[in-house]
């Protein structure tokens, strides 16, 4: 099987591994920047501890070229250089982790001359989120597809749905984390709904609840985007709400939706899993 790394981002898609005779050899995910939010107190042990952060990593990907003469060799490094180093970010994606995607930057391009002809190049990128994610999000959830690995566990593989039209159901992240929009997450819900005295979305699971208190009809959209509600996509609507939001735990999250007088609902989740 050839092993393949492709660069992405919404302007353009490159297969590096598609560039004749080099070679994919091997990856490696540095250590988690862990990054503690710390309080002494004078007359006291220890420290108080806030919630805890994680910094950027190092993604690293070897690869092997064999050139047919020296220029080849030169114009193929050459070619990396400019491939490589990019003003915008973007994403990386290899087949030996192939439901994983790194939102990153090159950091370093470290080439080792083997003769004049034959190369190891060791690209050093950092992945500035601090996580890695899914390659496609909830929206695009398919098990058959193969695009998908699950750090949290997948129990029940017929119990896993994203589009629910029922009160009372389970959503299943299979992140080893937490999902939340404070963090700068995806994470993005869209609500149809008979509700004509508002309603609240709770997640048993996290204790979180998001209450909208005016009235909705089923041909509008409430989207909650993040920590940010809106109507059809364009009216902000946080001041009719709770000013609360939706966190997901790792494996499954008992959602339930309440509210006077609702008589018809449908929601949709969407987000990428991510992995620490």
């Amino acid at each position: 099987m050839v092993k393949e790394v492709k660069m992405f981002n919404d302007d353009f898609s490159e297969v590096i591994t598609a560039i004749p005779r080099l070679k994919f050899l091997d990856y490696n995910e540095e250590g988690v920047e862990v990054n503690a939010n710390t309080t002494e107190i004078n007359g006291t042990d220890g420290v108080l501890m806030g919630p805890t952060t994680f910094g950027p990593f190092n993604l690293v990907l070897r690869f092997f070229f064999s050139g047919t003469d020296k220029h080849d060799y030169h114009l193929l490094k050459q070619k990396m250089r400019g491939l490589l180093f990019r003003r915008e970010p973007f994403y990386i994606w290899h087949s030996d982790m192939p439901g994983k995607k790194y939102a990153v930057y090159t950091n370093e391009n470290s080439v080792e001359d083997i003769g004049t002809r034959f190369g190891e190049f060791e690209v050093t990128f950092v992945v500035f989120k601090g996580y890695s994610e899914s390659l496609k999000d909830t929206s695009q959830f398919s098990l058959s597809s193969g695009d998908w690995q699950f750090e949290a566990g997948l129990i029940d593989k017929d119990d896993v749905h994203y589009t629910h039209d029922h009160w009372a159901f389970r959503i299943f992240n299979g992140s080893t984390d937490t999902i939340n929009p404070v963090m700068r997450h995806n994470l993005i819900i869209k609500i149809h709904s008979e509700a004509p005295n508002g309603l609240k979305i709770t997640n048993k699971t996290t204790g979180d609840v998001f209450e909208y208190k005016e009235s909705l009809n089923y041909a509008n959209e409430l989207t909650i985007n993040g920590v940010h509600p809106f109507l059809d996509n364009k009216q902000r609507v946080g001041k009719y709400t709770n000013f609360e939001w939706i966190t997901l735990a790792p494996g499954y999250n008992q959602i339930v939706i309440t509210g006077e007088a609702v008589s018809k609902i449908q929601t949709e989740w969407i987000f990428n899993f991510i992995y620490r």
